[in-house]
């Protein structure tokens, strides 16, 4: 079905200054987070609240959340926090109804994202219209799912490598292919083309640098909090054992030397764990929604610089230093397993 006949819109979101109250909790606390902040903030407009989660920072006991009242005011207010929500662009669709029922209109959202390897981030937005607490039927909340533009970050960064508007438009060539409404298959294709291209026209620390550049981006709260431990110990091991605490986001790593090895789990464990054949095994192991039902057809093991760029933006924010990934084994390659290294800047060998 079409964006249209799904009720999804597909639109720009303007950067809004915003006043904002961060916690900790799950869907069902936010309409007394909402009632709790509204009592300390009468000098605002009761609507519309907008509600940021992003799912990326904890794995457990909730999800960071940012209660966010709009406001055309620069102000130093005791108790109040004040920021800019970034410039973004959204699918989206209206709930009308009781905060219990969102995740089925959610659903049919992110079920879009899915079928169509839209690629989103770990961020939503909701933007409570109305809210009633006596008739929930009167609730109208806007559910923006956030998306990671992959074909931008692609161009913006051949530009900034290559410094070739001709070389880098000839990479970028049928770019329609990657749009919101094409299939799975045209994207796949669309990228398989890229990344030969890529194979042709530029080196090997240029591929990487390109295409590590246009990987999701990685909790900064996350990355912070480890950059803490590194600067308090001046210790690598001592980061590496905080990561053993959250396997789910930093997969155990080991360091010998140098080097710092990981090896990424399967996006899908329940399905990795029950698969009865190999391929079955590959199709929930990787993470790429872009080449996940495509990884036999022939794409390069180039592209796996992109996820090179996940482990990029960790450990460059923890040593605040460029940082070398190579990649070890990748599915792309024919091998059961993606295994990264990373290369410790040479200052930092002894930590």
């Amino acid at each position: 079905m079409s964006l249209k006949e799904l009720g999804i819109i597909h639109k720009q979101i303007e950067p809004i200054l915003v006043v904002y109250n961060n916690f900790r909790g799950d869907i069902k606390d936010i309409p007394s987070r909402i009632e709790e902040f509204r009592e300390d903030s009468t000098i605002f407009p009761s609507n519309p609240v907008i509600v940021v989660i992003d799912y990326g920072v904890y794995s457990e006991g909730g999800s960071d959340m940012d209660i966010c009242l709009p406001t055309d005011k620069n102000f130093n207010k005791e108790g109040f926090s004040l920021k800019k929500l970034e410039e973004v662009e959204v699918l989206s669709m209206y709930h009308n109804g009781s905060y219990n029922t969102l995740s089925e209109t959610s659903q049919i959202l992110f079920n879009y994202f899915s079928e169509h390897a839209v690629l989103g981030t770990t961020k939503i937005r909701l933007v409570i219209q109305e809210s009633d607490k006596k008739n929930s039927n009167k609730n109208r909340i806007e559910i923006q799912g956030i998306l990671h533009l992959w074909d931008s970050r692609l161009e913006k960064n051949l530009n900034r490598v290559l410094d070739d508007k001709e070389k880098s438009n000839s990479i970028m060539k049928h770019r329609e292919m990657f749009s919101i409404e094409t299939s799975k298959e045209e994207k796949t294709l669309w990228i398989k083309s890229v990344i030969a291209k890529l194979d042709k026209e530029t080196d090997n620390y240029q591929k990487y640098d390109i295409l590590s550049s246009c990987a999701h981006k990685f909790s900064q709260k996350r990355i912070d909090k480890l950059r803490d431990i590194y600067e308090k110990t001046e210790n690598v091991d001592a980061v590496i054992e905080e990561m053993h605490k959250d396997y789910l986001w930093y997969e155990n790593p080991t360091r010998e030397g140098g080097v710092i090895y990981t090896t990424k789990i399967p996006v899908n464990l329940e399905g990795y764990k029950n698969a009865k054949t190999l391929e079955e095994k590959k199709r929930n192991y990787c993470h790429c929604s872009l080449v996940r039902d495509y990884w036999d057809e022939g794409i390069s093991p180039t592209f796996c610089n992109c996820s090179a760029g996940w482990y990029r933006q960790i450990w460059e924010g923890i040593f605040k230093k460029p940082v070398r990934i190579e990649i070890l084994k990748t599915l792309l390659r024919g091998d059961e397993t993606c295994e990264f290294a990373i290369h410790i800047p040479l200052d930092d060998k002894n930590s």
